[in-house]
């Protein structure tokens, strides 16, 4: 059967009489003066690219911090250097029990960074994420992915360079107690950068890769931990005051005494292969070496600014104009001068974040808290000496976020959206928290620290509530999460880093989340 639509002509006749023309004509003027949505829309689009590009241009952001890095390293990276460094990260070997490596604290999985919200150090199950048990330390591990750039490091930045430049040791670097035992000077050309610097020190730090035995009480209160009751080794102080120049030179005796070490230290060092001896210039080389390599900083932010409008959604441009505008987020998480376009002016603010203290001792915690019920972290305070820096911490480095677990120094949060409406309204924020409803694991719900004292020392750029609507909040989220994020810095592309076999023998810890067999 066929069916036929039919139009009767003669009810149509009024198409060709004059006041139909006249109608048509108007509205083709109309159409003409409102455009049609896609139109509207590419108008639109236009509108918003002008004003985030002068945005852009106003804050100083480039976008091409990235193509600096051989510039500032005087030539490009070492790929046998970069190489070794990788090994020596990634070996338990250069932890003082062999229970623990860089990357125990630094997944690949998670940008070189933590998968904890307060790390777990030595004497973990040897896993490295959700899974990871042991006794807990007082912060939450930061990410090593782009920490080149960074002019401070650690939560209370006393890893610093004076000059403001990670890449200028003129004025050399500031490492204070108990690091600062071992010293650097300005122009050491063994120690040119920030992170070669650094690098001396996770091998030496008891709660990270050295261990425990009776150390209570020979450091100082700030410094001190407990007799894990297992019975490791620490060698005892020297002549400083401090274990750090001993563990190195005992993490230096068992490199020195590998073979396939010495060979891979000698294809690089002509002191090594003449039969001298590896030194810990030489291991904090190799390991910054590698972590130059880890530079990944060519987020959709950066492409945009180079001039692929594309490179950004519509709703992250607009979530960009409130990080720059509304939202104040800028105002600490700086993108131009010493930042080095990182989202941090790198400096120390109080942001009310909710107090977390695991509780210590065997099988606990490694770290006494600060405080009368010690369970505060007095953060800045604990270097300086000064109660007015009580509660302050480090602006985080925003680029690549989205692939932290958690947020802030201690990982009270593990939703990013719930660490950015933190900021929107930290007094209600802080008020009405519950531990378990953000995220956080277990064992980390069970002791609060006092949160109306930190309160009381609230950054003033923090203590205005900054009110957002839903649409303005998503996009927000949106340009946080997904346009600071570099592709280069996710799981697919840094899990073939871990080594299939290691120089000295050991197997490598099991890394959750990484693709390929069972590592």
């Amino acid at each position: 059967m066929k069916f036929r639509l039919r139009f009767p002509l003669r009810k149509w006749r009024f198409l060709g009489t004059p006041l139909f023309l006249a109608v048509l004509s108007v509205i083709a003027v109309v159409i003409s003066l409102y455009p049609w949505d896609g139109q509207a829309d590419d108008d639109d689009t236009k509108r918003l690219d002008r004003t985030l590009i002068k945005v852009l241009r106003d804050a100083g952001f480039t976008g091409k911090v990235e193509s600096t890095l051989e510039t500032r390293l005087g030539g490009p990276i070492d790929p046998q250097l970069a190489n070794l460094g990788r090994l020596l990260f990634f070996d338990r070997t250069v932890g003082l029990h062999s229970d623990n490596s860089c990357a125990g604290c630094h997944s690949p999985a998670n940008g070189f960074g933590d998968t904890q919200s307060i790390a777990i150090g030595v004497q973990s199950n040897l896993v490295v994420g959700p899974n990871r048990t042991g006794p807990r330390n007082q912060r939450r591990a930061p990410m090593v992915v782009n920490t080149a750039f960074f002019p401070n490091l650690m939560w209370n930045g006393r890893f610093s360079a004076p000059s403001g430049d990670p890449f200028d040791n003129s004025l050399g670097f500031l490492f204070p107690p108990p690091e600062g035992a071992i010293k650097f000077s300005p122009n050491d050309p063994d120690v040119e950068y920030l992170l070669v610097a650094q690098a001396h020190i996770p091998s030496t730090e008891l709660v990270e890769m050295a261990g425990f035995n009776g150390t209570k009480g020979t450091i100082g209160p700030r410094f001190d931990q407990f007799d894990d009751g297992k019975g490791g080794v620490v060698p005892p102080p020297d002549g400083s005051g401090f274990r750090n120049e001993p563990i190195r030179q005992e993490v230096l005796k068992r490199l020195n005494g590998n073979m396939h070490y010495r060979q891979l230290f000698g294809a690089l060092f002509p002191s090594v292969a003449a039969g001298g001896a590896i030194d810990f210039a030489m291991f904090g080389q190799a390991i910054a070496e590698f972590e130059f390599a880890l530079v990944r900083a060519d987020a959709p932010i950066d492409q945009f600014a180079r001039g692929r409008l594309t490179a950004m959604s519509s709703s992250e441009k607009r979530g960009a104009l409130i990080f720059f505008g509304k939202g104040k987020c800028v105002s600490c998480h700086a993108v131009s001068g010493t930042s080095n376009e990182m989202f941090s002016d790198f400096k120390m603010h109080v942001v009310g974040v909710p107090q977390i203290a695991p509780a210590f001792g065997v099988d606990k915690g490694n770290v006494i808290f600060d405080g009368p019920g010690e369970n505060e972290d007095f953060g800045l305070e604990q270097l300086t000496g000064n109660a007015a820096d009580r509660y302050k911490f480090r602006s985080s480095p925003l680029r690549n976020v989205a692939l932290q677990p958690a947020f802030f120094h201690n990982g009270a949060f593990t939703r990013l959206e719930d660490a950015i409406a933190h900021h929107l309204d930290v007094f209600h924020s802080a008020r009405t928290y519950n531990a378990a409803r953000a995220g956080v694991d277990f064992d980390l719900r069970q002791r609060l620290g006092p949160i109306e004292p930190v309160l009381a020392r609230v950054d003033p750029l923090l203590q205005t509530p900054i009110p957002l609507t839903v649409h303005e909040f998503e996009d927000l989220v949106h340009f946080v999460r997904d346009s600071l994020l570099d592709d280069g810095a996710n799981a697919r592309e840094l899990c073939p880093q871990i080594p299939p076999v290691l120089p000295s023998g050991l197997p490598s810890l099991h890394f959750q989340r990484c693709v390929g067999p069972d590592r």
